[in-house]
């Protein structure tokens, strides 16, 4: 029933947009053009953040040294098209289960993939909220709630880390209450990887992709309507929340219709409806066509890398074989 009735959703949206021929064309092609390179630069600069993450969080004593980056991006990019497939699992039980073919342990491997998420949509749900303050309430109010909501996400994660360091022992005194729930930390946590600098690093580092990502729908949207700098603000500040509501529909692919229809809706505060639906139809076929490209990109580089391989093992040994005494 949720998928049904996101989906009809995401057909009600459509529906209204294609009511004139030309409604899915934009009028301004430069920007469109812009969004989908910009969308495109985003899922490289996502693989190449969560490469990071999972090196920062990985155990030298258990994985001393991780696959190559060539093998980590295709277990990534073949990971990435199982988010159409309804229910969220299939995308993080398929990355961790390519990662950990690959040598990585699951457990460290499913860790980068929870921080991945948290860093993602903790700061693209903190900045969106500050960014429609700030038009809805007053500038102020905006860097209050950026200031803030940072420091109290930086800080929570901080104190997870510190929670899952210390967990009682069976011996110790302590309620069974608070010793399940600090191994329940550790268990997402995974111990003592929290620390100062990741933590603020990751969330500048995604903070910058939530950025691309509200700049993204302000380029769509400018190529179906004029906007000022209020429309601006709306449209990015809407868009970041829709992406958060997507995601928190687990049970529909890509957030299909939970994003659309809240998007839709705040869209239509600021512009008229044939632009808003155009607009959302649109950023769903940028979306497609991206990540296909993006697939298709990562793909043909690992081909490329397993036959510069295969050249170089034939080279070495053609070599091996003539300064071999034996074969003379």
């Amino acid at each position: 029933m949720v998928i049904l009735g996101s989906f009809s959703a995401f057909v009600w949206v459509l529906g209204d947009a294609i009511k004139s021929a030309d409604s899915l064309k934009p009028d301004r092609w430069v920007p469109f053009a812009g969004a989908a390179v910009l969308h495109f630069f985003m899922l490289f600069f996502l693989m190449v953040l969560w490469d990071w993450v999972l090196s920062s969080v990985r155990d030298p004593l258990k994985d001393p040294v991780l696959p190559s980056w060539s093998s980590l991006h295709t277990a990534y990019s073949r990971s990435w098209l199982t988010r159409y497939i309804p229910g969220r699992i299939w995308s993080f039980a398929g990355r961790i289960i390519l990662v950990n073919r690959l040598g990585v342990p699951a457990d460290q491997a499913a860790r980068s993939v929870i921080l991945e998420v948290v860093f993602a949509y903790g700061t693209l749900t903190i900045i969106s909220g500050a960014v429609l303050s700030g038009i809805y309430i007053h500038p102020g109010v905006a860097v209050i709630t950026f200031s803030v909501g940072m420091v109290f996400f930086a800080t929570s994660l901080l104190t997870t880390g510190r929670l899952s360091r210390g967990v009682p022992s069976q011996t110790t005194q302590v309620h069974v209450s608070r010793r399940v729930f600090h191994r329940v930390v550790r268990s997402f946590s995974g111990g003592s990887y929290l620390s100062r600098t990741l933590t603020m690093k990751g969330i500048v580092f995604y903070g910058l992709y939530s950025c691309m990502q509200l700049a993204s729908i302000v380029l769509i949207a400018a190529s179906f309507t004029e906007l000022d700098t209020s429309k601006i603000v709306v449209i990015a500040g809407a868009w970041g929340l829709s992406l958060s509501v997507g995601w928190l529909s687990i049970f529909t692919p890509v957030g299909l219709g939970a994003r659309d229809g809240l998007a839709f809706l705040l869209f239509s505060q600021v512009i008229d409806l044939p632009a808003a639906s155009s607009i959302v139809v649109a950023s769903r076929l940028v979306m497609v066509m991206t990540d296909l490209a993006f697939v298709i990109t990562v793909e043909a580089n690992a081909i490329r890398q397993m036959r510069y391989r295969r050249i170089g093992y034939s080279l070495k040994a053609r070599f091996a074989t003539v300064n071999d005494p034996k074969s003379s």
